[in-house]
């Protein structure tokens, strides 16, 4: 195998190697029925597993994270004033998504993760993508402790690995996947708060009533109002249950107001405070259902053609068996069927939406990956009813199990989509060499970048610190720059057409090193 003369670090490989060390030590914990340190290897395992991920990639990725990852470096200095440009120095409309001052675009609770993450533990990317190691970790324990108590703890315990080892969710962690960090956080936050539904239905304690509000209002401080997916599930249970009247669902109603009370007031704030920017994200929002924005749409079938990709290559054919073996083999049908209810909207809603982009649905992925447990469970119990000697089938849970994680962590194509062991790697060796440019400068805190290519003007401003423009300054923006003392740099490496006024200032710094990438 080419991981043997691997183009990982050694930082990496050690990582791979805990991992792996750690996976095993949770599986003799699990055959052993040491609860407590089979979730703390569990746990441990996710940790290392993660961390590798968040690696990968020893740069800003394209599309999105490039973007968070700026607009979290300058909410260190401002936690309530999300900017992109935080120094809009050229005088120019800021009138777009990728050219924000003031950036709405996306709700606030993960950049303001990343922004502690930067604080706590410096800049880089790795500190970026920190908060998904945390949440991933959470996300694969409470994954564990869903999955027992709706089933049984060996398809909780399935579960949990298949959330680990999903090719898919390793790369949003990484920043690779589309919307990544944001797409991250909304499906550990959701996630969390229908685990505080489980628990809630099981132990009839109050704190949980707490939680799922706590948890759905973080979720909308995520990515908005579909962060109120656990109250479709709970509602539909209710009516199952025939529990319609109001005294019935008082609680509800409590933790709906904890939702209101933690997600309404950046609403509020925003609107008081950047009244336009806050109503053009609004207006932006409300037609990602109705309009296929910026080139994101499909037909109705987008997400069900997903599936194989985020869940693997037969997941699409093992799906409706596995959504029917976990509601057999559920404890209870009526909160199982709940939900598979939020699965079934979730769909619904999303292949109905003009706007398709791949993770819209990874948010009810808990629910699926224990779906696909069950299935993993009834195959091998009835495989084991053919074995007569009781010692084998621990053997065959755990080679059968340890098969099944090695064919889904594929750490083949992960080394070649993030490493530079194929020669036509050109995403991960343009990406690398602009940062190394970026990096390479010493420029005077009072310059300003120009004529950056394309969007990577976004990385320029997060790797120097300096506002950087993709574009030739005009007469009147060049004698705005130099009326306000700033420094003007110019890449121009293809030697371009440089108009007379800034060809003829000696002061003008230009720079002939080419930025790679899309323009």
């Amino acid at each position: 195998m080419s991981f043997f003369h691997s183009y990982y670090n050694n930082t990496q490989i050690t990582l791979l190697l805990f991992g792996s060390l750690f996976f095993l030590l949770s599986l003799i914990m699990h055959l052993n029925n040491k609860e407590r340190f089979t979730i703390l290897f569990l746990g441990l395992t996710a940790v290392c597993i993660f961390s590798f991920s968040a690696l990968l990639d020893p740069f800003l990725n394209l599309w999105d994270e490039r973007f968070h990852a700026l607009v979290a470096k300058n909410l260190m200095h401002h936690p309530l004033m999300p900017t992109l440009y935080d120094d809009p120095v050229v005088s120019m409309d800021y009138d777009r998504w990728d050219r924000y001052h003031i950036w709405l675009h996306k709700q606030p609770l993960f950049l303001w993760q990343i922004a502690l993450s930067f604080k706590l533990f410096g800049i880089s990317e790795f500190t970026l993508r920190l908060p998904n190691i945390v949440l991933g970790a959470i996300l694969v324990i409470i994954t564990y402790r869903s999955g027992k108590l709706l089933v049984n703890k060996q398809v909780g315990y399935v579960s949990g690995l298949f959330m680990i080892s999903t090719i898919y969710f390793l790369e949003l962690i990484a920043g690779r996947q589309e919307l990544e960090h944001n797409d991250f956080a909304f499906l550990a936050y959701i996630s969390l708060s229908i685990w505080s539904f489980i628990e809630y239905y099981y132990t009839k304690k109050r704190i949980w009533i707490y939680l799922i509000g706590l948890f759905s209002g973080m979720a909308i401080l995520c990515k908005w109002l579909v962060g109120l997916l656990v109250y479709f599930g709970w509602f539909m249970l209710r009516i199952m249950q025939k529990k319609v009247k109001f005294v019935e669902n008082k609680d509800i109603l409590i933790s709906l107001f904890i939702t209101v009370l933690i997600a309404l007031p950046w609403q509020v704030l925003t609107l008081l405070w950047y009244p336009a920017e806050a109503m053009s994200a609004y207006k932006f929002n409300s037609i990602h259902f109705s309009t296929p924005l910026e080139g994101h749409g499909g037909d109705f079938w987008y997400h069900l053609d997903m599936f194989n990709t985020i869940y693997g290559k037969v997941a699409s054919f093992l799906v409706i068996p596995a959504f029917i073996l976990f509601y057999n083999k559920g404890k209870d049908k009526k909160l199982i069927n709940s939900l598979l209810s939020m699965v079934v909207i979730v769909y619904l809603f999303f292949s109905l939406a003009s706007t398709k982009m791949p993770s819209f649905t990874v948010i009810v992925s808990m629910i699926i990956f224990i779906a696909f447990a069950s299935l993993f469970d009834y195959i091998i119990n009835s495989i084991s009813q053919f074995i007569r000697n009781v010692n084998i089938k621990p053997v065959v849970f755990s080679l059968s199990l340890i098969i099944v994680v090695l064919i889904k962590f594929d750490i083949e194509f992960l080394q070649e989509k993030h490493t530079l062991w194929k020669e036509d790697n050109q995403y991960t060796r343009m990406l690398s060499h602009n940062k190394e440019i970026f990096n390479s400068l010493h420029l005077s805190s009072t310059s300003v970048l120009f004529n950056v290519k394309g969007r990577h003007y976004i990385e320029a401003m997060f790797y120097t610190g300096l506002p950087a423009y993709n574009f030739v300054p005009s007469y009147e923006q060049y004698l705005d720059i130099k009326s306000k003392k700033r420094d003007i740099v110019v890449f121009d490496p293809n030697h371009i057409e440089i108009p007379d006024y800034l060809k003829n200032d000696s002061t003008i710094i230009f720079i002939d090193k080419e930025i790679q990438g899309y323009d």
